[in-house]
Parts: C-alpha cells; sequence; structure tokens
C-alpha cells in the first residue's frame, strides 16, 4: 500500500471515521507479506472511500454463532478468507490437541438432559447412538490427534480452497485429517464423524446464505454441532493464535498426515438414510432439484437406492454452481418460494405429484404441492409448504406409522426448537413421546438433547422452523433426506386417492389449526450490533402491554430466566437454556404469541408468531389473520424502536 493510502487510512482514524482497531488491521493486513492475494480489494476500497464496508471488514474478528462461523468472503479479520479460515482451524487444532491431551475427546458439552458423550458408534435402524469403549483421546499411531478431523465441504465458491486450507493448518499440527475426496452434505459430515469416530469435524458451507457468504462449521466427537460453552473455548483459542502453522496440502496427502476418506463411507451413510423407510410405497411422480449444491450426493442417491423409478430432476440445477446463478439474487434456500421456480415448470410438464429441493449442503429440505383446483398453475408461496407444515407432516408420518407397526420405543424423544409450531408437540405427546420442545434457535441444540438423553431413551424425531429434520440419531444435524419421507407419505396417500394437502387438512381437524408467520428488522452495518443489543433491552426494558389490538398475558425473557405476568405484575422462574429470546403470549397455553430474537448469522432481529385455533375460535382465514396483525404491530414496533 502505498503512502498516500496510509495517510488516508490514517486521518480517517484520527477523525473518528474508522476506529482503531479497523485502522490498524488495515495496515497490516496491506503490509504483510503474507496477505499480499488482498491487497487490491483493500485498495480499491481504500480509493472508492468505502469506510462502513471497512469498518465492517477490519474493524472487528469473526467468532461463532448459531452456525458457527458464517461471513461474506472478502479481505479483513471480520470475512471469511484464507487467514481466517486459517486462525479458525489453528483454533481448533489448539482446542483438539488439549481436549485429547485431556483424555476427554469422548465428551463435548452438556446436553440439556446430562453430560454429551460423543464418538460413539450406532446400534442399528433408528437407533439412539449408544455405545462407544470410552478410550478418549488414545493416541494409536503417533500423532496428536489420532483420531483424527473430518473435512467436507459443499459447492460454494472457495469451499473447496478453504477445505484444503483447514487440512494443511490440521496436518501441521500432527493432527490426522480425514477428508472426502469431493464435496458433500453438511449431514453426511456428521455421521462421517461418529462413524470414523473422530475428534471433530469441519464443514465449509454457509448452507442457505447469497453466493458472496462461506463459513466454517465445527462438529464435536459426537458428530453434533458444537454448543456452549465449547464454541466460545474454540474462540478463545482462535484469538490467542500468533502463528498459524500449515503445511501444503499435497504435502499433506504425500505424507499420510492427510487422507482421503474411501466410497465405502458413503455407501454406509446412504444405507442409513435407506433404513429410514417406513412403508413399502414407491408409486409417486416427483421432481427433486439440489439447487446447485450437493443434494445429489445424498437425498438422490437415497432415493435410487429406494427404488423411486419416477423422479424428475431439474436439470439446470444439477449441475454444481456457487453463484446459484438460475436462481433469483443467488438465493438457494427451499425456505423461499421463489426457489421453486425451474422445480414448478418442471413439475407442470411432467404432472409430479410434488416437489423436493435441498438447499446448498443439504441439511435442509422444502416441499412443494400442487393445488386441488388448479394443480400446479399457482404461485410459489402458494404451491410450497412452510417448514412447520413438513415438520408436522413428517412428525405425524412417523409417529402414526411406526405406532402401526409397533416400533415405537418405550420412552421416545421429540425435540423442537421454540420457535417451532407447537403443533408438532402436540401429536408427539398424543403418541405418548417424551417431548423438549423449548430448546434454543439452532438445529445444534436438538444434537445436545439427543446427546444428553437418558439410557433407556431413544431418539425418535426433531424439527425446527428453518426447514431442519431428523429422524435418525446416527446421523446429529438436520438432514435434507428426511425428505424421502415425504414421498413416501405421498405415495401412500396417493393409494387411497389423498394428497399431503388432504394429510394436512386431517391433521389440522383433529389437533387444532395453527399458522406461524415470520418477518426480520434488518440492522446492518458497522453499528449494527450494538443497535440490536438496543432494541432488545428497549422491549425488554418497557415491555408491550398490547400487540396488534391484543393483550399480552405473559413476558418471557430466556435470557435471565423469567416470566413476567403483565396481569399480576407476577414474576415466576423459567426452565431451559439462556438465550438472547423474547416471548410475548397471548394466551395460557402460549400457543399464540410473538417471539423476538436476534439472528445468530444475519444483522436482523428476527420475529416470529404464532397463532392457534386452540387458543381463539375462528376460521382459518381469522387465524390467518390474527397472525399476519400480530406480526404488523411487531415489526412496526421494532421498527419505532429502531428509529429513535
Amino acid at each position: 500500500m502505498n503512502e498516500h493510502r496510509v495517510s488516508r487510512i490514517n486521518a480517517w482514524t484520527e477523525d473518528g471515521i474508522l476506529s482503531r482497531a479497523a485502522g490498524d488491521a488495515l495496515v497490516q493486513w496491506s503490509s504483510e507479506p503474507g496477505l499480499a492475494a488482498y491487497r487490491d480489494e483493500i485498495d480499491a476500497l481504500v480509493d472508492a472511500g468505502d469506510t462502513d464496508e471497512l469498518e465492517d471488514a477490519f474493524g472487528s474478528v469473526l467468532s461463532f454463532g448459531t452456525g458457527g462461523i458464517r461471513s461474506r468472503m472478502g479481505p479483513g479479520p471480520n470475512r471469511l478468507n484464507t487467514r481466517t479460515v486459517g486462525l479458525a482451524a489453528q483454533g481448533l487444532a489448539r482446542y483438539v490437541i488439549g481436549m485429547l491431551g485431556r483424555g476427554d475427546g469422548d465428551r463435548e458439552g452438556a446436553g440439556r438432559h446430562g453430560d454429551r458423550v460423543g464418538a460413539r458408534e450406532g446400534d442399528g435402524h433408528g437407533g439412539d447412538g449408544r455405545g462407544g469403549d470410552g478410550r478418549g483421546g488414545e493416541n494409536r499411531c503417533g500423532l496428536v490427534g489420532a483420531r483424527g478431523v473430518v473435512v467436507a465441504w459443499d459447492t460454494r465458491r472457495n469451499s473447496e480452497l478453504f477445505a484444503k486450507e483447514t487440512a494443511g493448518v490440521l496436518a501441521a499440527n500432527g493432527i490426522q485429517v480425514l477428508i472426502f475426496d469431493g464435496f458433500r452434505s453438511t449431514p453426511a459430515l456428521s455421521f462421517a464423524v461418529r462413524e470414523l469416530r473422530a475428534a471433530a469435524g469441519v464443514m465449509i458451507s454457509a448452507s442457505h446464505n447469497p453466493p458472496g457468504d462461506n463459513g466454517f462449521k465445527v462438529y464435536g466427537p459426537d458428530g453434533g454441532q458444537v454448543v456452549a460453552p465449547r464454541d466460545g473455548d474454540i474462540t478463545r483459542e482462535m484469538r490467542r493464535v500468533g502463528e498459524i502453522r500449515r503445511i501444503d496440502y499435497e504435502d499433506g496427502l504425500r505424507s499420510g498426515l492427510i487422507r482421503i476418506i474411501g466410497r465405502d463411507l458413503d455407501e454406509r451413510y446412504i444405507g442409513v438414510l435407506s433404513e429410514m423407510t417406513l412403508a413399502g410405497g414407491r408409486d409417486v411422480r416427483l421432481v427433486y432439484t439440489p439447487l446447485h449444491g450437493v443434494g445429489m450426493t445424498s437425498v438422490s442417491a437415497a432415493l435410487d437406492e429406494l427404488g423411486y423409478g419416477d423422479v424428475h430432476y431439474v436439470d439446470e440445477q444439477v449441475v454444481p454452481d456457487g453463484a446459484f446463478s438460475t436462481l433469483d439474487h443467488g438465493i438457494a434456500n427451499p425456505e423461499k418460494p421463489a426457489a421453486f421456480r425451474l422445480g414448478l415448470i418442471t413439475a407442470a410438464e411432467v404432472g409430479a405429484d410434488l416437489v423436493l429441493a435441498s438447499d446448498p449442503d443439504a441439511d435442509r429440505i422444502g416441499c412443494a404441492l400442487p393445488l386441488p383446483d388448479r394443480g400446479w398453475e399457482a404461485s410459489p408461496e402458494e404451491l410450497s409448504l412452510n417448514g412447520h407444515q413438513i415438520g408436522v407432516l413428517l412428525c405425524h408420518y412417523i409417529l402414526s406409522r411406526k405406532q402401526a407397526a409397533g416400533t415405537l420405543p418405550p420412552r421416545g424423544l421429540f425435540c423442537k426448537t421454540l420457535v417451532t409450531s407447537d403443533l408438532a408437540a402436540i401429536i408427539a405427546r398424543s403418541f405418548g413421546l417424551e417431548v423438549i420442545d423449548d430448546l434454543p434457535v439452532g438445529f445444534k441444540h436438538v444434537g445436545a438433547a439427543i446427546d444428553g438423553m437418558p439410557q433407556d431413551m431413544t431418539f425418535v424425531f426433531g424439527t425446527e422452523e428453518s426447514h431442519g429434520y431428523l429422524a435418525d440419531a446416527r446421523i446429529r444435524d438436520k438432514e435434507a433426506a428426511t425428505g424421502i419421507l415425504l414421498a413416501e407419505y405421498a405415495a401412500l396417500a396417493k393409494e387411497e386417492g389423498r394428497t399431503l394437502r388432504d394429510e394436512l387438512d386431517d391433521i389440522y381437524r383433529t389437533y387444532g389449526y395453527f399458522r406461524e408467520v415470520q418477518r426480520s428488522v434488518a440492522l446492518p452495518g458497522a453499528e449494527g450490533a450494538r443497535r440490536i443489543e438496543g432494541m432488545m433491552a428497549a422491549l425488554r426494558e418497557t415491555p408491550p402491554e398490547r400487540i396488534g389490538g391484543r393483550a399480552v398475558c405473559r413476558v418471557i425473557d430466556r435470557q435471565c430466566g423469567q416470566a413476567l405476568d403483565l396481569r399480576t405484575g407476577t414474576t415466576t422462574p423459567v426452565d431451559g437454556d439462556r438465550a438472547d429470546i423474547l416471548i410475548f403470549t397471548f394466551s395460557e397455553s402460549g400457543h399464540t404469541r410473538v417471539i423476538a430474537r436476534p439472528s445468530g448469522t444475519e444483522p436482523t432481529v428476527k420475529c416470529y408468531v404464532s397463532a392457534a385455533s386452540v387458543d381463539i375460535a375462528g376460521t382459518r382465514v381469522a387465524i390467518d389473520g390474527l397472525a399476519e396483525s400480530i406480526l404488523s404491530a411487531m415489526i412496526d414496533l421494532c421498527e419505532g424502536i429502531k428509529r429513535t
């Protein structure tokens, strides 16, 4: 960087336009030889005077959020690049070495109902993953981390580069690296960690984020994403790193420090997916799209294994493409109806019964169904199901089929996050399952709950509103291939002249109608985090007594574990994990409510509304209207705070 640019940075710092941290980091990144690859990008930002971007990219450092580290790619300590990935890998190496040195490699964090005991083998179809020999950090071949760290990546731009950077850093620290020979799904990584009895796993992916993002997700020996306090421990190790040790990836392969995972593991993984089947029906015509991601290695492979012969693919989206070029704004997210656009065209052409779509790392699944009166001639918003509805269908199907077959366990566990529809929990209780229905947002908490189960309990199903589902504890993260059960359910319904929409209607008639809607308030930029904190503080200090014309019964603050009854002024303790979440309920049951929480991956405050006929008598139209009115009022309230 020339003297003119340095003096300009110094002037911005002296004038308070840039923080001292951002100015110092900019000068460092502009002068270090090892960071020369980013110099042109930095120079362009300085020349353009883009101080907001410079402050955001250089004024802070990445840390673990809901999905590990996830960020835009680019130069700076607050962006994903080879330097920050190297720091993350070096911090993980320090953590793994310390963990194995303590001999606690089979213990990772604490689940809600007990210690998390990891790196254990499953015990068969639908089992709870119990077992293991407790050897902890035994070193059988002279390496520091003989049990190894599994590394995988998806189809995003730079994912393979970052995966190999991670492998080179881990190997340079004497840790055995086990890496796939190409892109794989996130749940495949979770399975591999458990199956290979690894000390940890790393997934390079930003899931369904925009194409300019990427991420670094860490998994414990149980195959689940790391949870508190371990995520904080790894972040602290990252920040203590003085030197990033690395070896060339090819040198690591030649030395044996880096090893390629064999194809037999893929076969075992697909075998687990195919064992989820609960019936033999396959007479269904479906369209599947991986949205340019890795789903052909998991969802498609499982469909083939199970004998689905009438599967049609969206050819343009089968092609791996980190730009997600066929999708609006590059958003490959099955939560968004727009992601189904090409899939719906294919469905109309072939007369499909349903469309399935998975996100880039194939841990989320979406579903669209034709309408009874118009078929596929409707908008994506009308045709696609939301994450709550899919979870309800899967829950009801799995439990009813297992009950009919006599395979429901004596003590079965159902889990969901607290922003996910209560209808699934009501169904689970009706089948006699034990229920954890108030987990913090993030499927990693479902994994932690599974790992903390009592010995006589068996995990049956877990769901979250953002299209995450799991039906087999041999995997410890959400699994897009759970969607094959939707195809199976649709095939059985078709035999009876019915559809999944008919099945969903029957569920509503039996258990009550629930409507869930969600919207976010964006607070981007360098000041975003501070303003988000201020918005949540304002909602805590002066909770609204009415929202959308309805009186608030209780305000539940999961951060302090207290519930305030606005009718009586009394405060009572609330069980559950601590999280920055506020819940405003409009009924005694709490099924009708609005929840506010900061996103762990985006600069937003998310608002989730649920309205239920079990609380408030009314037609579906009335309940839908109630949900929308509460949401609009809550967004208006947050926007008002935002402007102050």
